[in-house]
């Protein structure tokens, strides 16, 4: 009777001990308004998808949790690394906003497209940039949120839709 309780014992006392290198440790408890850069994947298909928050080499994703407006946009920028804020519980965060940040190896900007005149203006949560030769395609979707990488006063600008 007294080897399994003892082994057990043991087994807990050398878990407890046991750290990983490179990972980050959460607290049980919610931490409030947590950042945390990340590139955003979705598992599965359909009612069965998960969208995860990679943070890199060592650490272990976060699952996100967020509204069904934010959930659409995510997928949207699936494979971009995002500023994630929000609430995290163990691998879980409750996503509040998010910013994009880079695509692939490129900075982005994140923001809404906006007429200014004859100019398209993109309005970011840091002020309004002029993009100086954005593609044809842009003007029509003034008013959407999107994402733009490269020179904005000169182009050639790659862009993505993350919500309209």
């Amino acid at each position: 009777m007294m080897a399994p309780a003892l082994v057990g014992t043991l087994l807990l006392a050398c878990a407890g001990c046991h750290h990983r290198q490179g990972s980050t440790a959460f607290s049980a408890g919610p931490q409030a308004d947590s950042i945390v850069d990340g590139t955003v994947s979705v598992t599965g298909t359909g009612f069965e998808q998960e969208i995860m928050l990679g943070r890199g080499s060592g650490e272990l994703p976060l699952r996100l949790v967020a509204t069904p407006g934010d959930s659409a946009a995510l997928l949207h920028v699936a494979g971009l690394e995002i500023a994630a804020r929000g609430e995290i519980t163990g691998r879980t965060m409750r996503l509040r906003s998010f910013t994009a940040i880079r695509a692939g190896s490129l900075p982005v900007e994140d923001g809404i497209l906006r007429l200014d005149g004859d100019h398209l203006i993109l309005e970011t949560a840091a002020g309004r940039l002029r993009l100086g030769n954005p593609p044809s395609a842009l003007w029509q979707l003034v008013g959407a949120r999107v994402w733009v990488s490269g020179p904005l006063d000169t182009g050639p600008n790659s862009y993505g839709v993350i919500s309209r």
